[in-house]
């Protein structure tokens, strides 16, 4: 299995369809995870919602560095 960056676009089908928010988040950095040449799942990165979160975690100086997780999707998420 490789991790590759891919488009935010490509995230869109995975989100809306088998993550269970339904919801689009603010993406800024989107990956995906491949089995051979199969998108087997993505994850993606954003700014938080909330700028108090951002200066809490790193001050004012540097709030606007602040990147969370935001979606992790996966085809088959059951255990071995």
């Amino acid at each position: 299995m490789k991790v590759l960056p891919i488009k935010s676009e490509e995230t869109y089908p995975w989100i809306l369809k088998k993550h269970y928010s339904k919801r689009l988040p603010s993406i800024s950095y989107a990956f995906g995870l491949y089995d051979e040449s199969e998108l087997v799942g993505i994850v993606t990165y954003g700014i938080p919602a909330s700028n108090n979160l951002c200066e809490g975690i790193c001050g004012k100086e540097y709030k606007e560095f602040v990147i969370e997780l935001n979606r992790l999707c996966l085809l088959n998420n059951k255990p071995n």
